[in-house]
């Protein structure tokens, strides 16, 4: 893995549901850990495969990001994370277990 790609901040958190004192639910959002990443670019090809697609199929493409991070076995699908100010929830995962490298984490935009 070349670390020098590595130059996107990512943050993992878990949101939970607590009671107030007047009995309401509160959301709070609490920060797990943060590492760095790759976010993969789109090939040619892809890009060009993309022109000819349907509109539903370009705006569900574009709520969907490619990450790379360092092997960690912390991690587990259904996760949320924060990047350039927007929440993503991790919907695949793909170890190395080889050479326990790198993770390859696909995320989909909470809307």
């Amino acid at each position: 893995m070349i670390t020098r790609k590595l130059n996107e901040r990512i943050t993992f958190f878990e949101r939970t549901s607590t009671k107030d004192e007047n009995g309401d639910l509160v959301v709070t959002d609490k920060d797990l850990f943060s590492c760095w990443c790759e976010i993969a670019k789109a090939t040619t090809k892809e890009f060009r495969d993309r022109s000819n697609d349907k509109v539903e199929e370009l705006q569900k493409r574009r709520n969907k990001r490619t990450l790379y991070i360092r092997f960690r076995t912390d991690i587990q699908s259904e996760m949320l994370l924060k990047w350039r100010d927007a929440e993503y929830k991790v919907i695949d995962m793909e170890e190395d277990w080889k050479s326990k490298d790198m993770l390859m984490l696909t995320v989909e935009a909470i809307e």
